[in-house]
C-alpha cells in the first residue's frame, strides 16, 4: 500500500471543507433585499417608460429586478432619452444603480455621467441621485461634480443639486470655475 503524500492530502481536505454558493455576491456596503433577484436580465436593452416622460433606453451588463423590494439593481450601464419628435434630449452612463421602481428615483454610482444634448452640457461625477418626481439631481456633499457647458465652460465643486425642469444648477462649495459669455 502506497502512503498519501502530505501535500495531497492537505489539498484533498481542502477540497471537502470549503464550500460554494451560487447566491450573487454583494460588493462590501451593497446588500440585496433578497438572495436571489425576481428577474435577472444580463446584456440586456430595457425600455423604462414613465408617466409623463418619454421612455429612456437602457443596455446594461445585467439588471436585477426585485419586485417584493420595489427595488432594481443596474451594472454597466448607458441610457437615452429622446423627446416625442425623436430628438436625443439625454444620454449617460454609469457603472452601478440602484433604482426605486414606485418613484423612479435613483442612486447611481461607479462613475456618472449625464448628458443634455438640447442644452449642451455635460455633468459628471463618482455618483449622482436623481429624484424623479422633482426632477432634481443631487451629489453628496463631499462629491466633486463637474459641468462641463459648450465645451468651454467648466464648473467644479461639492454640494451640487441641479434641478432639471428650470435648468438651475448650484454648488456648496465651488473648486473651481470658468465661464465665458457670448
Amino acid at each position: 500500500m502506497k502512503r498519501i503524500g502530505m501535500p495531497l492530502l492537505l489539498l484533498i481536505s481542502m477540497v471537502v471543507f470549503s464550500s460554494c454558493s451560487f447566491a450573487p455576491q454583494d460588493a462590501p456596503g451593497e446588500r440585496r433585499p433578497a438572495a436571489f433577484p425576481d428577474m435577472r436580465l444580463e446584456q440586456t436593452r430595457y425600455v423604462l417608460g414613465m408617466e409623463g416622460a418619454s421612455p429612456i433606453r437602457i443596455e446594461a451588463q445585467t439588471i436585477e429586478l426585485y419586485r417584493e423590494a420595489g427595488e432594481a439593481y443596474i451594472e454597466n450601464a448607458t441610457f437615452t432619452q429622446d423627446d416625442t419628435t425623436g430628438e436625443l434630449l439625454f444620454s449617460g452612463a454609469f457603472g452601478k444603480a440602484i433604482v426605486d421602481t414606485d418613484t423612479n428615483d435613483v442612486v447611481m454610482s461607479g462613475g456618472v455621467r449625464i448628458r443634455n444634448h438640447r442644452d449642451d452640457f455635460t455633468l459628471s461625477a463618482v455618483s449622482l441621485t436623481w429624484h424623479h418626481g422633482d426632477k432634481i439631481v443631487e451629489g453628496d456633499s463631499d462629491t466633486l461634480v463637474t459641468i462641463v457647458s459648450k465645451e468651454h465652460d467648466i464648473l467644479t465643486g461639492t454640494g451640487f443639486r441641479g434641478d432639471f425642469s428650470t435648468a438651475t444648477f448650484e454648488f456648496m462649495y465651488m473648486e473651481e470655475g470658468r465661464l465665458t459669455y457670448d
